[in-house]
């Protein structure tokens, strides 16, 4: 099924109409209508930001939504206190370079938090390093 079928899908499950989700979206109904309709013959997909707002807003699995893997209802489950090794997994196997994308923009969001967390740090002043024995 494409992506244009499991949208009108999530629209018919969720009652919504094309024009509603336009308006949720911020888009025109036209660019839903062209997601829906597959124009010019290619298969239109929303953004990943909007897949995910429109994933809520129909109630629908948004990994169902995207790929038409999962179960349309299935909803995420918590993840805390998984490792990235795990989250990644979790991605198609068989999309490489967004398994690799996905590794490296979380990769620096690490090394990012770890650098910044280092300059936060309180640093004794030298009058403080004079006091201590």
């Amino acid at each position: 099924m494409s992506y244009g079928k499991r949208l009108q899908d999530a629209l018919h499950r969720a009652g919504r109409t094309r024009k509603q989700l336009a308006a949720e979206l911020e888009v025109s109904p036209q660019a839903i209508g062209m997601v829906l309709n597959g124009a010019e013959g290619v298969e239109r997909k929303l953004s990943a930001v909007n897949n995910e707002k429109a994933a809520a807003y129909l109630g629908v699995s948004r990994l169902w939504l995207l790929t038409g893997e999962d179960e349309p209802d299935r909803q995420p489950q918590k993840i805390a206190g998984i490792g990235l090794d795990a989250l990644i997994e979790m991605l198609p196997k068989n999309d490489l370079l967004l398994r690799a994308q996905v590794f490296a923009q979380a990769s620096q969001l690490i090394i990012t938090a770890v650098l910044d967390s280092r300059k936060t740090q309180v640093q004794p002043t030298s009058s403080q390093a004079e006091k201590q024995p």
